[in-house]
């Protein structure tokens, strides 16, 4: 056996593939003369050209020989929905068009707000050693994104104050105009709130912030834009079949990894309405459906699952200007696989989804246990076996959202490993 060694703990890992082991040790210390290692976090749902010029413009600013380490949500996605596609296959998309590794998002953190997402993404690449985090966003002033998220630590983080009929982030930007409408201005964008929120948490771990300006169609935009086209414009047309309609839009990589799990029945994924709805009647019967909340959240959400006909219809049932529906979806899907509300968006293990060459040598400077192999992770400590039987449950869930239903069998959780690049 082959142990890595940290200054936090001593971790027993497995062999990663046939002829490759993990070195013996390294000391975090000595991360940052080994390589540049840059970390971005993704969705890749799906990967698609303005995936592929974020990496680009990554490597012609950090050169060539950066490792790009990337930390991408599971089979569950930040607006609470499934993945278009299963995650292997979309790390797999990755690493073909340029990434080195991709590494899973805590479950946990991939169902959270932007604040929750963000710092689990963040604390997932500097276990890795990642000393850069690299982002795309509308702005790529680095420095009024550091100002914006310097003024939002300073802000109480409650949403005590402002006004009561706004959501959470909607206060919080009400309340940083008060102090630097500029920096306030940054969050009417989706893509410059995550960006903000990267920066806060990288903040106290001296890690440094690459903004990458977003080229072509906007966030969720409806058209292509020269020469790009949004990730939720492509799932749609995928959901409808109509690949001919996103094949321009994705790297040549990406098309074939896709057409190639179109073929054989794994995609494109959609929500298994009814089956949703009947786990939400049981955590609703079971008490279990609650979120903690002590602004009328939870009634809203008990009383929606109760009078709708469909995962769907719950939502709008229970969404409003004050509860976002991205909120309610997250709050459901949490419920539905036994997310609980304070379950930590930090990680306690690492495991890898796809890799390249170099994305080995990345791997060496891990601070937390690394899961290459599902089935080997029955192997690691007691108390993280709760978490992991979650994945395993969240990835069986999945499954009975896929187009063939030959492929809906369980224990799939068990039976996939990451793509590697030779």
């Amino acid at each position: 056996m082959l142990y890595f060694y940290s200054t936090r703990f001593f971790a027993n890992v497995q062999p990663l593939f046939r002829g490759f082991y993990l070195a013996d040790r390294c000391h975090l210390t000595e991360r940052s003369t080994v390589m540049t290692v840059c970390g971005i976090t993704a969705e890749y749902n799906p990967f698609h050209t303005g995936h592929l010029h974020h990496i680009a413009e990554t490597r012609r600013s950090l050169g060539e020989n950066a490792v790009i380490v990337c930390v991408m949500s599971g089979n569950f996605v930040q607006r609470g929905d499934f993945a278009v596609l299963d995650k292997y296959t979309r790390a797999e998309m990755a690493v073909r068009c340029g990434a080195d590794l991709v590494v899973e998002l805590p479950l946990a953190a991939a169902l959270s707000s932007a604040e929750g997402f963000a710092k689990g993404a963040v604390q997932t690449l500097h276990a890795l050693g990642c000393g850069t985090v690299s982002f795309g966003a509308e702005t790529a002033d680095t420095n009024l994104l550091l100002q914006a998220a310097e003024l939002l630590n300073s802000l109480p983080m409650k949403g005590e104050s402002g006004s009561p009929h706004l959501s959470y982030a909607a206060r919080r930007q009400e309340e940083l105009s008060k102090v630097n409408k500029q920096a306030a201005v940054l969050l009417d964008n989706p893509n410059n709130t995550l960006a903000v929120e990267y920066c806060r948490f990288l903040l106290p771990l001296e890690m440094r912030p690459l903004a990458v300006r977003r080229q072509g169609a906007a966030h969720d935009a409806c058209a292509p834009h020269s020469g790009f086209a949004s990730a939720s414009l492509l799932r749609a047309h995928l959901r409808d079949g109509d690949f001919a309609f996103c094949a321009p839009f994705l790297p040549p990589a990406a098309r074939a990894v896709w057409k190639k799990a179109a073929d054989c029945g794994e995609a494109p994924v959609a929500l298994p309405e009814d089956t949703l709805l009947a786990l939400l009647r049981t955590a609703l019967y079971q008490g279990k459906l609650h979120t903690g909340s002590a602004d009328g959240f939870d009634e809203r959400l008990r009383k929606a699952v109760y009078t709708a006909h469909s995962f769907s219809d719950a939502v709008e049932k229970a969404r409003t200007r004050r509860f976002p529906a991205a909120r309610v979806r997250r709050a459901l899907l949490r419920a539905v696989l036994g997310v609980e509300a304070d379950a930590p968006v930090s990680p306690a293990y690492l495991r890898v989804l796809a890799l390249g060459v170099r994305g080995r040598a990345a791997l060496r400077q891990a601070a937390l246990p690394v899961i290459v192999k599902p089935a080997t992770e029955k192997r690691l400590p007691a108390n993280l076996q709760a978490a992991l039987c979650r994945d395993a449950f969240a990835d069986d869930l999945f499954a009975l959202a896929l187009p063939d239903p030959e492929r809906r069998i369980g224990g799939g959780h068990f039976r996939k490993t990451p793509f590697c690049l030779r």
